[in-house]
């Protein structure tokens, strides 16, 4: 199943649920100490590549998963001890990007420190110019558009292995978070991504870079971007918006993410997004767009959602574009 549905479903309905004042329960054993949390989620989508002649598919895609995590306190030590053990996708690895479904520590799984000032942590995590590309901006379905799309030749990382972070505390609105990974064959080929937030009451600021230099064994060529986006709350209307600056060797493509989302009730939303990419350089007919529309509703650790998502890939080159139409539940314990 594409990536795209990875993250941004849950992340969804985790900051949608938080804005519309319902909680998203977890079951708590010995204070904060130890918690064991997650997702019970499946959506069905109908797939219909008519413009190409491909014959319409239903698939169902799973995004259940379950976590432990704590923070141990101690009396004479200066910092707190993190932890967190997190499954994949509790579905069968049917496509070749899915090797951490189902296995236990195949989502983020770390340990850390944890300071007044932050905290520093190591294991399986996401980049944090990644979280910004990710949340809010790939949501809902524009991630194969904006997230790992592109036609430099490079794959950027998302979530890796042999990952060090650092999370900094609130410094009044400002917050930043800085990452390496990338260093199993050589610490050359170190990848270093960062990202920043300036929160206020009304909007929300935030910009991340991500930088890779060429391997040591010439394996992959220099590769990096940037990407500059924010947050407009007006009430019951929220407004996102985002542009992504990709580099490889020299050559760019970029790339810009749209969405707004209304809550009619405190249950009932509906929010549009629309995404797309500019020709690559050295190219033509590389530009992709999408444009979706979701329908969401609201219960109690529940969301349910459709949406309908179109695909415009390679301009005039119609043998991968298709419409989808997504029935889905989530719900979180």
């Amino acid at each position: 199943m594409d990536k795209m549905f990875k993250r941004t479903l849950i992340g969804a309905a985790i900051a949608t649920m938080a804005a519309a004042g319902s909680a998203n329960a977890a079951v708590q054993l010995a204070g904060e100490n130890f918690e064991i949390y997650g997702t019970a989620a499946a959506y069905n989508m109908f797939d219909s590549p008519a413009a190409s002649g491909k014959d319409s598919n239903n698939t169902v895609g799973i995004e259940s998963k379950i976590g432990f995590k704590g923070k141990h306190v101690y009396e004479d030590f200066g910092a707190d001890f993190l932890w967190q053990i997190e499954s994949g996708w509790a579905s069968h690895a049917d496509s070749a990007w899915a090797s951490d479904r189902g296995i236990l520590g195949g989502r983020d799984t770390f340990v850390g420190l944890g300071f007044d000032f932050g905290n520093l942590k190591i294991g399986r995590m996401t980049h944090a110019a990644y979280d910004i590309v990710d949340w809010p901006h790939s949501n809902p379905g524009l991630g194969n558009v904006f997230d790992w799309n592109n036609d430099l030749g490079v794959s950027f990382q998302d979530r890796a292995d042999n990952m060090i972070r650092f999370e900094s505390a609130a410094m009044g609105p400002v917050k930043f978070n800085v990452t390496a990974s990338g260093m199993e064959k050589s610490t050359s080929d170190i990848i270093m991504s960062a990202a920043v937030y300036f929160t206020q009451d009304m909007y929300g600021l935030h910009a991340g870079y991500y930088n890779r230099g060429e391997a040591e064994d010439k394996s992959f060529v220099d590769h990096s971007y940037a990407i500059v986006g924010g947050n407009l709350y007006l009430d019951k209307l929220t407004l996102s918006a985002a542009y992504k600056m990709m580099e490889a060797d020299g050559d760019n493509q970029n790339a810009i993410s749209a969405t707004a989302q209304y809550m009619f009730t405190d249950k009932f939303l509906a929010k549009l997004g629309y995404a797309s990419t500019d020709d690559a350089d050295g190219t033509t007919d590389t530009a992709d767009q999408a444009i979706t529309a979701r329908l969401g509703y609201l219960l109690p650790s529940t969301y349910l959602y459709m949406d309908v998502r179109n695909y415009d890939f390679n301009e005039s080159d119609e043998s991968a574009d298709t419409t989808r139409l997504l029935i889905g539940a989530e719900y979180y314990f």
